[in-house]
């Protein structure tokens, strides 16, 4: 055969995979981008973004299987286990014998990795090099079983296929038959196995991003025996040419987005789809913005104030009631020292209540819902197109610092966008070593004579990591959460002691501005929630907020406050103009620190917002005025006094219409604000 006819075998024997695989990925990628507000060509391009992913993958796959089947010849060994009658019980017992096997060797490596866990403290070391000898034995165990376990199914399948041929006159154990029932019974316990078992143990779990590759390779499934069954020229033109004039219209839809269309391209990446999941891949986001200048995000100076040092502590995990500013049993003198010489905000609330939406709020001055980005492992990797306060105050000129417990959020190579901006950054788990980090550079930094200010941001986990902890006395599940809780506060605590004692040693005149604040609180046992992300109770958004201006006299601010408050008082603090809406929607409290103003106890308001993603599963909203608090959640419309019922006990929902009224309104606005862009310098999608 000449290398011209080898070519065009083989180009005959690709076309219907190729084909398959382009047209499946074309439809689910349309699917699964309809309905995300992207536009016709955004849809279409993010077909195609997700198709630079998955018509590859459908291609290999679809010949990976084309090659087994050729090797293995189902058709010839269907005739070879054929018994008189037609059936082939035989057949049905190893396929009986292997869905058993799997069913085993699930059962085997899930408890496996479970007592392991449970036995070595989840030592990962342990459970790696243990595991595959639970699995070594179970696989032995089957292997010896095999042929009895084979025998007796097929004897089974034999007597009532026997039975079947008396009565209807035909086989009903062939071979089609039996692959086809597998096929049921293996969709019909796959259902029923997430539904009973694996949904409830693994909790929220957004799991929409399967419904393209599910659509993809049962798509490329069906696709290949719709092409034989037609002749070659009409499967050209049923499956070949849309195939074609897809991917055409996907590639010109890409190459327009890419090369034009900036923010569009941000807009796909931020979706939770393949689509998104294609351009964080295959591309570097990172390269839509740094074309600009830095001095493109420096804040404007407000008029005849000094540039301060500024200190800003952010701490993981901080119930207010729980510290001695709420009266509560946690020994945190260095805290309490810090808000009896600043200003101590007695009702500050957390943008959200987990740390993945609360912190880009927070240093972006931003409501978490306007907050674009994509959730990347545990954290929200930011859209390139915001510009953090660590950035703002690099343009303005300050010298930059970050000490960081996570690198899964902080690392500048995990381009999360929490570190843009940060000249000098140190990452570690341990609050120990970080603060000895961090003393000794502020330290040697404050022995030089600088002509920049400096920013240094640090985040401390150890309270997130409470229970973990070994409770040292006492009886009872919500007493030793508390305990161990408190005790990890108490050590954070130590830590800022040390923190304030190095800045303590510089001059008065040079000492920086400190902000100690948290990202959200903890459940505890609280409304039934032991830890975070499950509510928009006080437990979970009420946290300290306390800044130190040197020079400042010390009080109590009862006026409720947000902490996308945080930034834009920030900059007031260090001498500049914040920005307003819409590229940030916190308002700045500077006044409330130097005493321009007294706070009021019936004013002031904080958004929450709970937000659904992969690992969360229902959304709520929450706003504060005043000492009332209303929920829009799960649960319906819940109204608290968080004065008077600061468990927030009884609700008032309908006690109080009037204030439900109000707060629903203000509910609505922020609403709108939501919806709002923060990129008003950038062109919409």
């Amino acid at each position: 055969m000449s290398a011209r006819r080898r070519l065009a075998s083989a180009a005959r024997w690709l076309a219907p995979s190729v084909a398959a695989a382009c047209l499946a990925a074309a439809v689910a990628g349309v699917a699964e981008n309809l309905g995300q507000g992207l536009g016709g060509v955004g849809t279409i391009a993010a077909a195609g973004f997700a198709s630079l992913l998955a018509a590859p993958v459908c291609l290999v796959l679809a010949l990976f299987v084309r090659g087994l089947w050729a090797a293995w010849r189902p058709a010839a060994l269907a005739e070879r286990v054929l018994e008189d009658g037609g059936g082939a019980p035989r057949l049905a017992g190893w396929i009986g014998f292997l869905l058993f096997g799997a069913f085993i060797l699930s059962w085997a490596t899930f408890n496996g990795v479970r007592i392991l866990s449970r036995v070595s403290s989840f030592k990962v070391n342990v459970v790696a090099l243990t595991l595959p000898i639970v699995v070594i034995v179970a696989a032995t165990l089957l292997t010896a079983l095999s042929r009895p376990l084979v025998d007796l199914i097929a004897a089974v399948v034999r007597r009532a296929d026997a039975r079947a041929r008396a009565r209807f006159g035909r086989s009903l154990a062939t071979p089609r038959v039996i692959f086809a029932g597998t096929v049921v019974a293996i969709g019909v316990l796959l259902v029923i196995a997430w539904f009973v078992t694996v949904r409830p143990r693994i909790g929220p779990l957004d799991i929409d991003i399967v419904r393209h590759p599910l659509i993809a390779l049962g798509l490329t499934a069906a696709l290949h025996p719709a092409w034989r069954r037609l002749r070659p020229r009409r499967a050209a033109l049923a499956i070949g040419v849309p195939a074609a004039v897809a991917s055409l219209a996907m590639a010109a839809a890409v190459l327009v987005v890419r090369l034009d269309r900036a923010a569009l391209m941000l807009e796909i990446w931020s979706q939770p789809t393949v689509a998104g999941l294609a351009v964080e891949t295959l591309f570097d986001v990172d390269d839509l913005r740094n074309a600009a200048t830095l001095q493109r995000y420096r804040p404007a100076p407000r008029a005849g104030a000094a540039h301060r040092d500024v200190i800003l502590i952010t701490i993981d995990t901080v119930r207010y009631d729980r510290t001695p500013l709420g009266k509560g049993p946690a020994s945190m003198p260095t805290l309490a020292a810090l808000a009896a010489r600043g200003t101590s905000f007695a009702w500050a609330f957390s943008p959200s209540n987990v740390t993945r939406r609360s912190i880009p709020a927070m240093i972006l001055g931003l409501s978490s819902p306007r907050v674009r980005g994509r959730v990347v492992g545990w954290a929200l990797r930011l859209d390139p197109r915001h510009v953090p306060v660590g950035e703002r105050l690099a343009a303005a000129g300050y010298d930059t610092a970050g000490f960081f417990c996570c690198g899964s959020f902080w690392e500048p190579s995990k381009k999360t966008g929490y570190s843009r901006g940060i000249d000098h950054v140190v990452i570690d788990s341990d609050g120990d070593v970080l603060t000895s980090e961090a003393t000794t550079w502020l330290a040697e930094r404050y022995a030089q004579p600088h002509d920049r200010p400096l920013f240094v941001w640090m985040h401390y986990i150890e309270p997130h990591n409470w229970m973990k902890r070994k409770d040292e006395g006492g009886k009872g599940a919500t007493d030793s959460r508390h305990r161990r809780y408190d005790k990890a506060l108490a050590d954070v605590d130590g830590f800022l002691g040390r923190i304030v004692a190095t800045l303590d040693a510089i001059p008065e005149d040079r000492r920086p501005i400190v902000i100690v604040t948290s990202d959200h609180g903890e459940g505890l046992g609280d409304h039934g929630q032991p830890f975070h992300s499950s509510d928009l109770y006080d437990s979970q958004t009420h946290v300290p907020f306390v800044v130190v201006v040197p020079g400042a006299e010390p009080r109590i601010v009862d006026e409720t406050v947000s902490l996308t408050d945080l930034t834009p008082t920030l900059l007031d603090l260090a001498g500049f103009v914040p920005p307003d809406m819409p590229d940030m929607d916190g308002r700045s409290v500077a006044d409330l620190v130097r005493g321009e103003r007294v706070g009021d106890p019936q004013g002031g308001t904080a958004y929450a917002a709970m937000i659904t993603d992969r690992s969360t599963s229902e959304s709520a909203r929450a706003v504060v005025k005043g000492v009332w608090k209303l929920i829009d959640g799960p649960h319906g419309l819940e109204l608290y006094d968080t004065r008077a019922d600061p468990k927030e006990a009884k609700n008032l929902v309908d006690e109080q219409p009037a204030v439900v009224a109000e707060l629903k309104a203000m509910l609505a606005e922020r609403a709108r604000i939501d919806a709002t862009s923060p990129f008003p310098r950038w062109s919409s999608p």
